[in-house]
């Protein structure tokens, strides 16, 4: 408790300045264990950047104001020596039936334990963290509360943020080094809590690219009252598909990445990530062979069979869309 007290207080730091467009207001110190160690000048144009793609761009009402606090009315941001952690977002009043009020803390320099440095972590750390202060200021999920996050529902937080990391800085790729747990255990459940978020990044990036932008802020504006995996499930009402098709092609895209990528197909990225790990493997003996499994609600299970020489291989993408289950569970 007394460390995480200490975490959860406002840093007190001798210098402040305001960003170009004066939303945000930057705490920093050039000296000692806090000293900035990446070029400020370039970090502000970054929350400028952050700024204009997750509100002027997707059109996300801006986080509440947090009245004097830090100073005055603008957003505050405190650059301070965070360990290896590369932002932490706090809640700190309730304003709204799902708004409170927060502010954001990112590491000095990004220079040890960490995959990304400098000012290339400054700026999908700040994507990830002003999304999270938009997900807290506007779609909270329990009303005055000491908690406004739904605990089954943080993994969804984090898939949301880890994603804009790359939407809004593609050219960055922070989240890939996080993606090879999803990728050695697909058969675990995606929506729900078998993984942190972070993992599933292109769970969001796959939505994004088959259905644009606007399917990704409908699931938030289903969360103070709905569970994600739920908010998720609906999202596809208006796209005459359903959560089923999804997480089946979803699969298909995981398969064909790294040594199977096909050029122009999938994930843009997909030579970048690593090889999908079938959940089994058989080998089938003709004329017929049977095989027993049993698949995760919200999962998909990868069942590679041998072929006899010479046919090769067959992958099946076997996937239950059972939402309802996984809540239950």
């Amino acid at each position: 408790q007394n460390v995480l007290s200490k975490l959860l207080l406002r840093p007190d730091l001798p210098n402040t300045i305001v960003s170009p467009n004066g939303f945000f207001r930057v705490h920093y110190t050039t000296v000692g264990n806090d000293a900035i160690g990446y070029d400020l000048n370039q970090l502000l144009s970054a929350l400028d950047s952050t700024y204009s793609f997750e509100i002027n761009f997707l059109g996300y009402p801006v986080p509440p104001s947090d009245g004097s606090a830090g100073g005055d009315d603008k957003y505050d941001i405190y650059i301070v020596n965070l360990g290896n952690t590369y932002g932490i977002t706090t809640w700190e009043d309730y304003v709204g039936i799902t708004n409170w009020s927060s502010f954001i803390q990112i590491d000095n320099d990004f220079a040890d334990g960490f995959n990304t440095h400098g000012i290339n972590a400054a700026q999908v750390t700040l994507a990830h963290e002003f999304y999270h202060a938009i997900q807290l200021g506007n779609y909270a999920q329990y009303n005055n509360t000491a908690n406004p996050i739904r605990g089954i529902d943080s993994y969804f937080f984090e898939i949301s943020s880890t994603s804009m990391e790359e939407f809004v800085f593609d050219d960055v790729d922070d989240y890939k080094y996080y993606i090879r747990y999803y990728f050695q255990n697909p058969e675990n459940a995606i929506l729900n809590t078998s993984f942190s978020g972070y993992d599933l990044a292109i769970w969001n990036i796959y939505l994004q690219k088959n259905f644009g932008f606007d399917i990704l802020k409908n699931q938030w504006e289903q969360i103070p009252t709905t569970p994600a995996i739920k908010a998720i499930a609906l999202s596809f009402v208006d796209d005459s598909t359903n959560l089923g098709n999804e997480l089946n092609k979803f699969g298909i895209w995981c398969y064909f990445t790294n040594s199977r990528t096909i050029e122009g197909k999938y994930f843009e990225e997909a030579s970048n990530y690593p090889l999908l790990r079938p959940t089994a493997t058989m080998n089938f003996n003709p004329p017929s062979q049977m095989y027993n499994m049993s698949v995760n609600p919200t999962a998909n299970y990868f069942l590679k069979v041998n072929l006899p020489s010479p046919d090769g291989e067959f992958v099946s993408v076997i996937t239950n869309s059972d939402w309802q289950k996984a809540i239950d569970s």
